[in-house]
């Protein structure tokens, strides 16, 4: 498996499918969210203000890209509210995305860790942890972790070594 870490704008990844993930009544969208919601002429807020999406844990919305950036597909998880969600919930969180990308037969997908923690050391545990859940896939061949540039440089600064079946880039 390939493990991709860049800083680049998530419109200009090229990847099967991009996760995103919104918290319960989370709006105006900001970050990645946001970006990606104006390139595809605010659909995606259309969907939540008509309420045909609210963000409730477990939700999901998949959506094409039209070709206005380089992915094939949007896929926004929902995180249920904010006020509740905590640290023990993210493991939760990988299992559930991993299961619905495993039954999407998808093998490259991008996605940020960073949106749903606020510290670095916090972001290394996730990244290791969706690691050690992602490996044993089957459909899954690429990850790319869309981050902030100095999240992608810790992680180059420190070498972090996933193990021997886990090819690490940094682009």
């Amino acid at each position: 498996m390939k493990l991709s870490f860049t800083s680049q704008d998530i419109d200009k990844v090229e990847a099967e499918l991009i996760v995103l993930m919104l918290f319960e009544k989370d709006v105006p969208f900001k970050g990645l969210l946001g970006k990606l919601d104006w390139r595809i002429n605010g659909r995606l807020s259309d969907f939540v203000a008509k309420n045909h999406f609210k963000g409730k844990a477990k939700e999901l919305l998949l959506m094409p890209s039209e070709r206005r950036f380089k992915s094939g597909e949007i896929m926004v998880l929902g995180l249920g509210k904010k006020d509740q969600f905590t640290q023990e919930h993210i493991s939760k969180v990988l299992d559930y995305f991993l299961e619905t990308i495993e039954k999407k037969k998808t093998e490259q997908i991008c996605f940020s860790l960073s949106q749903l923690l606020s510290g670095q050391f916090e972001w290394r545990n996730a990244v290791r942890l969706l690691l050690s859940k992602i490996v044993d896939l089957k459909t899954v061949k690429e990850v790319i972790l869309c981050e902030p540039v100095e999240l992608v440089r810790d992680a180059k600064r420190r070498q972090i070594n996933f193990g021997p079946q886990i090819q690490v880039d940094y682009l």
